[in-house]
């Protein structure tokens, strides 16, 4: 920490990337900012003979995902640093630019080199911690050693960070979720006195006790967490549960005071700051002039009828987000409500995860076979009731699409926050389309007008749908006016400068 502070800006409300920039030469002058993820926020590709243009010319594919990309919209402001294990070809560091922003950064990608420490890495964060987590542990899949290849993994990270703070002086570090909870502590012992204040995000639920007493480092997990200026957390519910667990696993190594703790001469902060997307965007992408052409060319190609109504849903395919659940919610509703066969399809844009996992495989089939079942039960004269694409839309189409779609289903059985949802919400402005949102999603906490919905619940799930669909377009409509104006309140820049705002002050208290 610096021996004299600057006193801190008055707080303001921002909108944009630039205004965050702003902010943040006020807090931390004119250095770097140092971000660390687990996936590369830009992947290479070369292009394609097709479009004309030499194979080894490269581009950029800017993969989906609401915080990184906001995140590499700031820094496109102010210029920075970002380490993340390479996923794409391409050289190391590797400049993004584009050409009307009026800064880069650099992308540093990591390779684990040795195929234990990736495998036994990979398999503690994904196999254990994610399952565990999400308070599914008959899902749980690790080997001894694990914990030791994810301790080493994690300290590659920290390795090359400590050598960019030697060289480019960053002014602020803020590193990502659960695969890199370990990075600080082998980071923190490396940095001289004036070192920048580090913040971390925990994307992921904090679990309640009964599973986290299934991590046998769990201690360890929370004390490298601890060795950060300000951790933060997507709601109070896993707020308060991290403050236990410390509490808990660490008893006189630790104080808790409200949301402070003080633990070997320093104090960290412990905040809940619920995600937010960017809903002028989203808005904006949705109404444009080519926004409907490209949807309905889009559900044309699908073999939807863009006339039709539709339910939308957008998920990575993981055992979190409640697709089976979901195809029971449908069921039920088809069963109880025929007059819907016919006329109303699910939209499922499902791209595949960790296809490298047997667990993740294994789900995946039986999602496809789940849904090959269901379209054999219910299809009438050509008619399928299920869409669905494994693949990622671009925002330009999936925008409109939202706009299109009488309904989102958010079905997750446990979710940090989900975003798809306040997606949704942000294109429906002035239309009626509804957002049925599980009740265990962290979004439920601050989206309650939202028409909640339990995906343990089928046959409650399909009345609750059926209601709402009924409802007059003023209802609709006016709920979506209420949620929409929480969502703009509490978009992802007022998450980025509250974070800013609360690392700055508990750096200075520390």
């Amino acid at each position: 920490m610096p021996s004299h502070s600057p006193s801190p800006p008055p707080r303001s409300r921002l909108s944009t990337p630039l205004g965050v920039s702003t902010l943040y030469r006020r807090l931390f002058g004119e250095r770097r900012i140092l971000v660390a993820t687990h996936r590369e926020p830009v992947v290479w590709m070369n292009r394609s003979r097709e479009e004309g243009r030499n194979r080894d010319t490269p581009r950029l594919r800017y993969p989906a995902g609401g915080v990184s990309q906001s995140l590499h919209r700031l820094l496109l402001q102010t210029g920075g640093d970002w380490v993340a294990l390479r996923s794409s070809s391409g050289p190391d560091p590797l400049d993004v630019s584009l050409p009307d922003q009026p800064a880069s950064y650099e992308l540093h990608r990591l390779s684990l080199s040795d195929p234990q420490t990736s495998t036994g890495y990979q398999r503690f964060a994904n196999d254990l911690l994610w399952p565990l987590f999400h308070e599914e542990p008959g899902r749980v899949l690790t080997q001894s050693g694990d914990f030791e290849d994810y301790r080493r993994a994690n300290a590659l990270f920290a390795d090359r960070m400590a050598s960019l703070l030697e060289t480019h002086q960053n002014g602020f570090v803020f590193i990502h979720d659960y695969q890199l909870a370990l990075v600080a502590q082998s980071l923190r012992p490396r940095l001289s006195q004036g070192a920048p204040p580090l913040a971390f995000f925990w994307h992921i639920p904090w679990p309640r006790r009964s599973f986290l007493q299934e991590v046998p480092e769990r201690a360890e997990i929370v004390r490298g967490l601890l060795e950060h200026d300000l951790l933060g957390f997507q709601t109070p519910v896993y707020r308060d549960r991290f403050l236990e667990s410390a509490a808990e696993l660490l008893g006189e190594e630790v104080r808790i005071r409200r949301q402070t703790v003080h633990w070997r001469g320093r104090r960290i902060h412990v905040g809940d700051y619920p995600i937010g997307v960017d809903p002028g965007r989203f808005e904006s992408l949705a109404q444009s002039p080519e926004g409907p052409t490209l949807a309905r060319k889009f559900l044309r190609q699908a073999g939807m009828d863009p006339e039709l109504p539709f339910l939308i849903s957008v998920d990575r395919m993981d055992y979190t987000k409640g697709f089976l659940k979901r195809l029971d919610i449908l069921g039920a509703l088809f069963r109880r409500y025929p007059d819907y066969l016919g006329s109303l399809r699910l939209l499922q844009i499902a791209p595949p995860t960790r296809t490298t996992h047997p667990p993740y495989r294994s789900y995946q089939e039986r999602v496809r076979q789940a849904v090959r079942e269901s379209n054999a039960k219910w299809a009438r004269d050509g008619w399928e009731p299920i869409v669905t694409l494994e693949e990622t839309v671009d925002h330009r189409t999936l925008a409109p699409l939202y706009r299109l779609a009488t309904g989102a289903l958010v079905t997750s059985t446990n979710d940090g926050m989900n975003l798809v949802a306040k997606e949704y919400l942000s294109t429906q402005k002035e239309a009626g389309g509804t957002l049925f949102l599980s009740r265990y999603a962290g979004a439920a906490h601050g989206l309650r007008e939202a028409v909640l919905i339990d995906p343990y619940d089928p046959e409650g799930t399909a009345e609750i749908i059926h209601r709402a669909l009924e409802e007059p377009l003023a209802i609709r409509s006016g709920r979506n006016r209420i949620l929409r104006e929480e969502i703009s309140r509490h978009n992802i820049y007022e998450w980025m400068e509250s974070i800013l705002n609360e690392t700055h002050d508990a750096w200075n208290r520390g």
